[in-house]
């Protein structure tokens, strides 16, 4: 079964991700995607945690780690990569002992509030349900702190997540925290549109 099946299938939202680790080698192509030289919110991320002078970092959605890794590579932050997947933790651990993992959910979060900055880097679309609780434990857990974020919109026939935000500017309005930068990218070639932004983690107006 292709690993989309098991995320988001016909517009729904699947979230068997253990089972997902367990069937599929590589999914989302992690292996070759986070090294990609063309991924523009990546990219700026690692600007970013430069720029704000960032020190240390918590990844939620870790997945396989290989971001994580292109993370520590480039900025020499102290980063611990969450992911609710056992499997997907164990096999980041044996490809990356230098680093740190923990199985986990971002709902969660104040478990990990011994860092600067939150990353959640392409899993907002599986956690709609709960990101408005989400965003209120990274309130009380991170204040003062910053929040990274990566996120895919779709130029055409998205199904999913409608009723949340479509586009960019419709992310950040629907954020609680003042916006402190962004970029979007694409090719005019492609479906899709790459998202990067961060956030203060305070209320907007203060």
């Amino acid at each position: 079964m292709p690993y989309h099946d098991y995320v988001i299938k016909d517009g729904k939202l699947v979230g068997r991700f253990e089972e997902m680790y367990q069937a599929c080698d590589d999914p989302w192509h992690q292996s070759s995607v986070a090294y990609n030289a063309g991924s523009i919110s990546r990219h700026a991320t690692i600007l970013n945690i430069r720029k704000y002078g960032i020190r240390s970092v918590v990844e939620f959605g870790c997945g396989l780690g290989y971001y994580t890794d292109m993370i520590h590579r480039a900025t020499g932050v102290r980063i611990r990569g969450v992911d609710i997947a056992p499997t997907a933790i164990a096999r980041a651990r044996r490809l990356w002992p230098h680093l740190e993992f923990a199985v986990g959910r971002v709902q969660d979060s104040a478990s990990h509030a011994d860092v600067e900055a939150v990353l959640l880097a392409e899993i907002t679309w599986y956690v709609l349900d709960d990101f408005a609780a989400i965003l209120e434990t990274i309130a009380r857990s991170f204040p003062g702190g910053l929040l990274l974020h990566n996120l895919v919109f779709y130029k055409h026939g998205q199904r999913y997540g409608r009723e949340f935000f479509t586009n960019l500017t419709e992310f950040v309005a629907y954020m609680p925290f003042p916006l402190l930068g962004y970029c979007e990218g694409s090719a005019t070639d492609a479906d899709t549109v790459e998202t990067s932004t961060i956030f203060r983690i305070e209320p907007k107006g203060r």
